[in-house]
């Protein structure tokens, strides 16, 4: 499939899934597992590994939605702050359908080559032009930010394992006075401090790497017919009231 149409239909999945209820992410998760198994794809565990660094994100969205939500009380005590029915179910709704969208992420845009995926965001961006808005540097930029992201998280990861083996500070913060909350706020400003560093660090030693950009071909019109199927079975989940 062409590398324009993959983000194509990505970017309506990921739009239906998001703003969609029960259906919608019923409808994005066969898609998705069919997609997987069509393709036997093995890179599974990367996708495990993000989940599981995303625990307390999904935790936090989960707490807000129980708390904050109006609606009947899941525990019938008479407090206007203890978490709703309706907060549990729109809390796990958002929960997965962004669960859903990692996996999308995943299977529909990481396995495109590099300079294929400038490409495609170039051709995707092209309008920008007309507003004098220089559409290939600005997909290049969002192409190496997203190559980054794996090496980022592998700095973080060593400065984790730093703080746990032979940082003093931490054993000096664990044996101190302070309330154990500004000990993990001090170690997390130690850890944002050291973890700055060493992406300027990194940014410095990188060699400078030539990048060839060339005019993608348009995709063939038949493969539109897939974003095109795609937004009709949302919509037609949309409008039957499903």
């Amino acid at each position: 499939m062409h590398p324009v149409i993959r983000i194509v239909c990505f970017l309506r999945l990921a739009g239906f899934v998001a703003f969609g209820g029960v259906y919608e992410l019923a409808l994005g998760f066969v898609i998705v597992l069919s997609v997987v198994l069509f393709r036997r794809l093995k890179s599974i565990e990367l996708t495990v590994r993000i989940l599981k660094r995303m625990r307390w994100l999904f935790l936090s969205i989960l707490i807000i939605y129980l708390w904050f939500t109006p609606g009947e009380p899941i525990i019938p005590i008479p407090s206007d702050h203890v978490p709703t029915v309706e907060g549990l179910k729109t809390g796990l709704l958002r929960v997965f359908s962004l669960v859903l969208i990692i996996f999308a992420v995943n299977y529909f845009i990481s396995s495109i080559a590099r300079n294929r995926l400038v490409e495609a965001i170039v051709w995707l961006l092209y309008p920008l032009n007309w507003l004098g808005i220089d559409s290939r540097q600005l997909a290049l930029r969002i192409a190496l930010t997203l190559e980054l992201i794996p090496r980022v998280q592998q700095i973080v990861l060593e400065l984790k394992q730093h703080f746990v083996d032979v940082d003093v500070d931490k054993e000096r913060l664990r044996t101190s006075a302070l309330p154990s909350v500004l000990n993990r706020v001090t170690m997390a400003s130690q850890l944002l401090e050291l973890l700055f560093e060493r992406i300027v660090d990194e940014a410095v030693k990188m060699p400078t790497e030539k990048i060839d950009v060339s005019t993608m071909q348009n995709p063939q019109i038949l493969q539109w017919s897939v974003p095109v199927l795609l937004a009709g079975l949302f919509w037609g989940i949309k409008s039957l009231g499903l």
